[in-house]
């Protein structure tokens, strides 16, 4: 059977789809008591609704670079499966990452390749899964502490902890940029023309804020476009 059978099989779909629906309810929930929170702080419906609609448009731009990374992922990975992890908690970029540390951590050097079996799907599953999982643990048990920490470190020394955060940034950064840096061709090519675009559009609308909430939609779909053009024509 091949792997992609399992991946979009109901039994899937339905565990995907329970926790997908309790996620939207759990929303709804949120939705509800902030509701009433606004009536309690003497804020009218008129803001309210005003803000709702402000906010659901401008959840449109964000939602189009996962939606293509949905589109990207479900032919190596499925449906379901990406769907629940770009819904809730993943990135595309940490989801082809671990999906591959997966596949290379039983001897497959491609994902949905050659050799690529229901059990290196699997694996991939749970690699996945368990990978992302320490950041909300971290969250629950710790979060508080480290925020109290970090504040009295920022009275004592502000430049060196802005400086420490910043490197641990750029170290994140690194993870995703440094593979298409050192591999070259398409890969570094594509960072490219995305890079450009993204300067390029923040430059052209710097005066216009809620234009520039596009920026990265439109350098994504760009670095993209170039990708399939470049594998497709030269």
């Amino acid at each position: 059977m091949n792997y992609l059978d399992i991946a979009n099989s109901s039994f899937v779909f339905m565990v995907c789809g329970i926790v997908i629906a309790a996620v939207l309810i759990i929303c709804c929930v949120f939705l509800a008591w902030a509701w009433r929170r606004g009536l309690e702080l003497g804020m009218t419906r008129e803001v309210m609704v005003r803000t709702i609609k402000t906010s659901m448009t401008f959840s449109i731009a964000p939602s189009i670079p996962i939606i293509i990374a949905l589109t990207a992922m479900v032919g190596v990975l499925g449906i379901p499966f990406p769907w629940l992890r770009l819904s809730i908690i993943g990135s595309f970029q940490y989801e082809l990452m671990t999906a591959q540390i997966g596949a290379t951590s039983m001897g497959i050097s491609t994902l949905g390749g050659s050799g690529y079996t229901a059990q290196v799907f699997s694996n991939s599953m749970w690699i996945m899964s368990l990978g992302i999982i320490w950041g909300m643990l971290f969250s629950i048990l710790f979060l508080k502490r480290f925020s109290s920490g970090l504040i009295n470190a920022q009275k004592k020394d502000s430049t060196r902890i802005a400086i420490i955060i910043t490197a641990l940034y750029f170290g994140m950064l690194s993870v995703f940029v440094g593979p298409p840096v050192v591999s070259g061709g398409i890969q570094l090519y594509t960072l490219a023309v995305s890079a450009l675009l993204m300067v390029t559009i923040t430059q052209l609308t710097r005066r216009n804020e809620s234009a520039g909430d596009y920026a990265f939609t439109l350098s994504m779909v760009g670095g993209m476009v170039f990708a399939a053009l470049w594998a497709n024509l030269i």
